[in-house]
This record gives structure tokens, sequence and C-alpha cells, in this order.
């Protein structure tokens, strides 16, 4: 079987756990010490973890625009 490569678009990834996480209102509880807004971070991460631990590709790439 050939080696699996999984190709993430990490800002898209990222844009919509953020919304995901935010939606209904609840975006008081996604921010850090700060106030600065963590929800698309750890959204971000969890799916990352997630891909990486069902899936165990070979390979993995995640790409960023400047969007």
């Amino acid at each position: 079987m050939p080696p699996t490569l999984y190709l993430i678009d990490g800002h898209a990834l990222a844009y919509r756990m953020y919304f995901a996480l935010t939606a209904g209102g609840s975006s008081q509880r996604w921010v850090n010490s700060k106030g600065e807004p963590t929800a698309g971070i750890y959204g971000f991460a969890r799916e990352l973890i997630r891909v990486l631990e069902q899936e165990k590709p070979e390979y993995i790439a995640v790409a960023f625009d400047v969007g």
C-alpha cells in the first residue's frame, strides 16, 4: 500500500474551527487571561491531533496562505 499524505489548508481549518467554537455567542469562553481569542488555535490543534491519531498518515503537511 502506498504511503498516505495529508495536505491541510491551515488558514481554512483555523477559520472554520474559530467560528464553529464561537457560534451562538460563546466567544467569551475562548479567551486567555489577557483576553486574546484562543478558539481558532485550540480547534486547529484538536483537529490536527485527531487526524494524527485516527488516520495515522505517514506524511502530513499544513500550508498557510496570507489570507
